[in-house]
């Protein structure tokens, strides 16, 4: 790496000029675990023999840093390198062929490529997504079953997608160490009812507008004393991440699955249970207003467990979950 001289910012090695002055950059490769200065062409420390930009983050005392506190804090993800994250996150399903005999078995066979779908037969709630596990409850209609597995696979897109914004911003590979901290933030109070207003917006995409609603957001906002006049800012993030998940997943729930989808509500529902009982705008963010805003939140939660060593032994126990 190599450290502004003029304001500490640790930048990426082949960056000739300072992400967050401008200035020009000397050629310095510092250690993120010992603080040698190397060789600019150096890839191993000269002192501690450590990889200089590791592969994988192992440790939580690696991954809280001051090396990556700053690189989180003067990120600057490009437009170009956003795309290329969600089109590498869905281009696996352009491998396989979608050939369920039923709307609900296709859209299984297209949550399950991300991550393993499993039926649930007991519990309130129509479905969660217990990482890295999605459960629905196939006692339900199946249309109620397709509307629940497209909502927590929104959930896990968004947990994919935030875990390899903060590999590009580190330049690491995933691992269950960034896993465990991702996942954390997504149930963060500050996130949590983004995370619940984005997945209801990616889940009314693709069932029939009668059968809507925004349940589980509306229950967030009471949980955390928040009126729907409170929640603005809210719904312009969660609307623009969904915009974006959305553009991808449209290509395979397409428009004859749609189709198929909205005959399904109508063979099992007599009755629409359209809940959604507050007006909101389409307004979405730019890219780049948006990429800025949801990093901050992820370096402000980021700075929690930075500040404070001991709170990372909350995220030993969801570390397990990842390591198989």
């Amino acid at each position: 790496m190599k450290v502004c001289d003029v304001c500490g910012t640790f930048n990426l090695k082949e960056n000739n000029y300072c992400t967050h002055c401008g200035c020009k950059l000397l050629n310095e490769n510092i250690c993120p675990f010992c603080g040698m200065k190397n060789p600019d062409s150096s890839n191993v420390c000269i002192n501690c023999h450590k990889q200089i930009t590791p592969i994988a983050i192992d440790s939580f005392d690696v991954l809280f840093s001051e090396y990556n506190r700053s690189l989180l804090l003067n990120a600057n993800l490009s437009v170009e390198d956003y795309i290329d994250i969600l089109r590498n996150i869905f281009k696996k399903l352009d491998y396989i062929e979608i050939a369920g005999k039923t709307p609900k078995e296709k859209v299984l066979q297209i949550a399950n490529v991300f991550t393993p779908v499993i039926p649930k037969s007991s519990g309130l709630v129509y479905g969660e997504y217990g990482s890295p596990i999605i459960f629905y409850d196939d006692r339900l209609d199946e249309s109620l079953q397709i509307s629940t597995i497209i909502h927590e696979l929104a959930h896990f897109l968004l947990f994919d997608l935030s875990v390899n914004v903060l590999c590009k911003v580190l330049d690491v590979m995933p691992s269950p160490v960034i896993k465990s901290f991702i996942d954390h933030f997504l149930i963060s109070p500050e996130i949590e009812i983004i995370n619940e207003f984005y997945a209801h917006s990616v889940e009314n995409r693709f069932i029939p507008l009668k059968y809507q609603d925004f349940n589980s957001f509306l229950m967030c906002l009471s949980k955390f004393g928040m009126d729907i006049e409170d929640a603005g800012d809210v719904i312009l993030l969660g609307n623009s991440l969904a915009r974006d998940i959305i553009f991808f997943l449209q290509k395979y729930i397409d428009d004859d699955l749609r189709e198929s989808i909205k005959l399904q509500f109508k063979i099992d529902m007599n009755e629409p249970k359209n809940n959604v009982s507050f007006d909101y705008s389409g307004e979405i963010l730019s890219y780049e207003e948006k990429n800025k805003i949801f990093i901050g939140l992820m370096a402000y939660y980021f700075e929690r467990f930075y500040i404070d060593e001991e709170a990372r032994a909350e995220l030993e126990y969801t570390k397990f979950k990842y390591e198989d």
